[in-house]
C-alpha cells in the first residue's frame, strides 16, 4: 500500500519522525518485538540442547568407567601418545577412544554432536569481551573451570597409565591475561602432586583467545620411588623451542618434506553462559568445562 510505501522511504521516515517523534518510539518496538518472542521462543531449545550436552557427558563418564583400560591410557610426552610425533601438538584422542570400546567411541562421538547442536543457541556474543582490561574481571570467561569432557591428550587422565587419574581444572584471569591450567593427580603412589601450567593469553577476536605457554611449576611427591616434597620450575617457551628446534634437524636428516606450519596455539569459543563452556583449540580439540558450582551441583565427574 502506499503508506506502507512512505515509511520504507527514508526520506519520508525521517519527515515522519521529526512530525511525530513518538511515531518512531512506536516503530521500533514493533520491530523488535518479533525478535524479542524469537528469544523467548528459542530459550526452552537452548535448555534442552544443553541438557541434552550434560546427559550426554554422563553417558561418556559411564562408558568410560565400564572400559577395560578408563578411557585411552595416555602418558606423558610422544611415546606416551601424549603429543604428535611431527607437529609436538596435542593428539586427539576421538578416533582412538572406538578402539578401547565401542560404547565409549558412541558416547564421545554423542558429546561431539551435542556441543555441535548447541552451538547456535550461544547466548554470549563477545566472550571476550573487557579481556586483557581493568575490568576483566566482567568478562564471561573470568574465574575457575572444571573440565568435563575433552578430545585432547594432554588433558586426558586415567587410572590405568603410568602418570594416573587426575582432576583437571582451569583458572582464567581477563585483568592479567593470564590462564592457569592445574592437574591435581589422585592417589599418593602417583609420582606427581599437581601441575600448573602458566599460559599468557590475548584475545584476537571476540571468540578468539591466543595462548603462549610460559611455565609450569611439578609438584613432585615421588622420586625414583622413594618419597620426596619437590616443587620443579619448567621453562615451557624454551622447552617447546629445543623440541621445534629438533625436530626440524631430524626432518632434515631424514629428507623428510618440510612439515606444515603447526595449528596456533589458541581456542575458539562455541558456547558460553554463565555455567558451561565449550571451546575447540587450534589443532582441533574440543573441551567443555563448567563453573565449578555448576559441576557440584549436577554430580558431574572431572575429565
Amino acid at each position: 500500500p502506499p503508506q506502507a510505501v512512505a515509511l520504507s522511504s527514508p526520506a519520508l521516515l525521517g519527515r515522519a519522525a521529526a512530525r511525530d517523534g513518538a511515531f518512531v518510539v512506536r516503530r521500533a518496538r514493533l520491530l523488535a518485538a518479533p525478535r524479542a518472542a524469537l528469544r523467548l521462543d528459542s530459550e526452552p531449545k537452548r535448555a534442552q540442547a544443553k541438557q541434552r550436552l550434560l546427559d550426554a557427558i554422563a553417558r561418556y563418564d559411564a562408558a568410560k568407567v565400564a572400559s577395560p583400560t578408563d578411557g585411552v591410557p595416555v602418558d606423558f610426552g610422544v611415546s606416551g601418545g601424549e603429543l604428535d610425533a611431527e607437529t609436538g601438538k596435542p593428539v586427539n584422542l576421538l578416533s582412538k577412544l572406538s578402539k578401547v570400546s565401542d560404547e565409549l567411541g558412541v558416547a564421545a562421538c554423542e558429546v561431539v554432536a551435542a556441543v555441535e547442536a548447541l552451538e547456535p543457541f550461544n547466548p554470549t556474543a563477545d566472550p571476550t569481551r573487557f579481556f586483557g582490561t581493568a575490568e576483566g574481571a566482567l568478562c564471561p570467561l573470568h574465574g575457575a573451570w572444571k573440565l568435563q569432557f575433552t578430545t585432547a591428550a594432554d588433558a586426558s587422565f586415567s587410572s590405568n597409565s603410568t602418570r594416573g587419574a587426575a582432576r583437571t581444572q582451569q583458572f582464567v584471569d581477563a585483568v592479567k591475561s593470564t590462564i592457569v591450567n592445574q592437574i591435581d593427580f589422585l592417589g599418593e603412589s602417583a609420582a606427581l602432586q599437581q601441575l600448573r601450567i602458566v599460559i599468557n593469553a590475548k584475545a584476537t577476536s571476540p571468540r578468539a583467545v591466543a595462548l603462549d605457554f610460559r611455565y609450569g611449576v611439578a609438584h613432585v611427591r615421588r622420586l625414583f620411588g622413594l618419597p620426596v616434597r619437590v616443587k620443579l620450575f619448567l621453562p615451557l617457551f624454551a622447552l617447546f623451542a629445543i623440541a621445534k628446534f629438533v625436530r626440524a634437524v631430524l626432518q632434515l636428516l631424514r629428507r623428510q618434506p618440510k612439515a606444515p606450519p603447526a595449528a596456533p596455539a589458541q581456542f575458539e569459543v562455541v558456547y558460553l553462559d554463565d555455567e558451561l563452556r565449550c571451546h575447540r583449540t587450534g589443532e582441533g580439540n574440543l573441551f567443555v568445562q563448567l563453573r565449578p558450582a555448576a559441576a557440584a551441583l549436577r554430580g558431574l565427574a572431572d575429565a
